[in-house]
């Protein structure tokens, strides 16, 4: 067992947990609910940590996460309708003017 991911913010870890678990690799959260000890241990020692339970998994494991973070999300612009030329903002999914959906 592998220590892969460490964050003071645990949805960020079970962020990366769900990503694994949809890689199916094996992994567990640890300090999942030691935020209530904060105060009574360094807080660096109670921050959420991912492990990966096989270590013939971490280096799959370490490629996918670093593939991850620095994937730029798909940033759209406007759109054009298809239809009748209309131009529309990227939340729009249908034209207002000729009720066609976006292709």
């Amino acid at each position: 067992m592998k220590k892969l991911y460490v964050s003071q913010s645990l949805i960020d870890v079970e962020s990366r947990q769900e990503l694994l678990d949809q890689a199916e690799i094996p992994c567990t959260i640890k300090n999942q609910r030691s935020a209530m000890l904060g105060g009574e241990v360094p807080f660096v020692e109670v921050f959420p940590e991912l492990w990966v339970l096989q270590d013939e998994d971490f280096e799959k494991a370490q490629t996918l996460l670093k593939d991850w973070e620095e994937a730029q999300p798909l940033e759209t612009t406007g759109w054009t309708c298809a239809s009748c030329g209309e131009v529309h903002q990227k939340e729009f999914t249908t034209c207002w003017k000729c009720n066609q959906e976006r292709t």
